[in-house]
């Protein structure tokens, strides 16, 4: 992991090693997540099945990744990742001294490094997490384990469970700058593409209530499947921006069915028909786009 960070230029600040899965909490200034789990989990699987003689998956599904306020969620999510090893097992009736013990023996896991017990491996930096702390580095080392090991004495939530659309853990301002980016960025980058549909997702009252206000009409008249011009095209706008903006909540089948009853196919030709008629008329361009700018940014 160490060489592969440094190629990619990927700091890694905490990390645990379980049986079939592991927890990683890194930061990068490049779009190449991606690209570094991919080499990292089939590189360690490769090496694995040489030194062992195995074969077939060692870790369960795709990653699933969070993007971080570090500032306001780093110590909380650094402490969670360093507890898996003692939260998985069975320590029911066990006590703190042996949970402790339990904990600083894990050789798969940054702790022992962060707290002074070994070596800092596999492109590990201690110092922004322990930075949090004052004093000298023993001092601050002492004072991270503190706040680690205190956990050992409660059940801790998961900080991972207030993600916002299960993809961005943050205060509001973060969220809104996340939010901004991602949408941003190439229509062909799939990772965002992934990301703003989760992060965009409104609910289809939020999409009538811009369209019928824009069109001056009344947001029952969205979702009658047979309607006059006017309605007609309001309708089209809607299903053309639930497409969009509903799509991390909700799937095309159940769009038509709000829509009228009609097929998730017939939300797709909809919005494929209003998507060529915008390129020849201008000013319904210029509508599209304000509507879905002021679901945006009141998402």
């Amino acid at each position: 992991m160490a060489s592969l960070s440094e190629q990619l230029q990927i700091e890694v600040h905490a990390y645990a090693l379980m049986q079939n899965h592991v927890h990683l909490f890194v930061r990068t200034r490049q779009a190449n997540l991606s690209t570094f789990m991919q080499r990292l989990l089939s590189g360690y699987t490769t090496r694995h099945h040489c030194a062992h003689g195995t074969y077939g998956h060692l870790f369960q599904g795709r990653y699933k990744a969070l993007v971080v306020e570090r500032n306001a969620y780093g110590a909380a999510i650094s402490r969670y990742i360093h507890l898996n090893p003692v939260r998985v097992e069975a320590c029911h009736g066990m006590t703190f001294v042996q949970k402790q013990a339990m904990l600083r023996d894990h050789a798969w896991s940054s702790y022992r490094a962060m707290i002074g017990l070994g070596a800092a491996e596999g492109g590990l930096v201690t110092k922004d997490t322990l930075e949090r702390h004052e004093g000298t580095l023993r001092e601050r080392q002492a004072a991270y384990a503190a706040f680690v090991e205190q956990g050992l004495l409660q059940d801790l939530d998961d900080p991972c469970e207030e993600a916002r659309a299960q993809i961005v853990l943050g205060r509001d301002r973060f969220v809104d700058r996340i939010r901004r980016i991602v949408c941003r960025r190439k229509e062909g980058d799939h990772e965002a593409a992934r990301m703003r549909k989760r992060l965009l997702a409104r609910g289809l009252v939020d999409v009538l209530a811009h369209v019928a206000k824009a069109y001056n009409i009344d947001t029952a008249e969205l979702t009658k499947a047979k309607s006059g011009h006017v309605r007609r095209e309001a309708r089209q706008v809607a299903l053309w921006l639930a497409r969009r903006v509903c799509a991390g909540a909700m799937t095309t089948r159940q769009i038509g069915k709000q829509m009228g009853g009609i097929s998730g196919a017939s939300v797709s030709v909809a919005d494929t028909r209003l998507a060529k008629r915008m390129q020849q008329d201008k000013k319904l361009q210029r509508r599209c786009a304000k509507l879905l700018t002021m679901l945006i940014d009141s998402a």
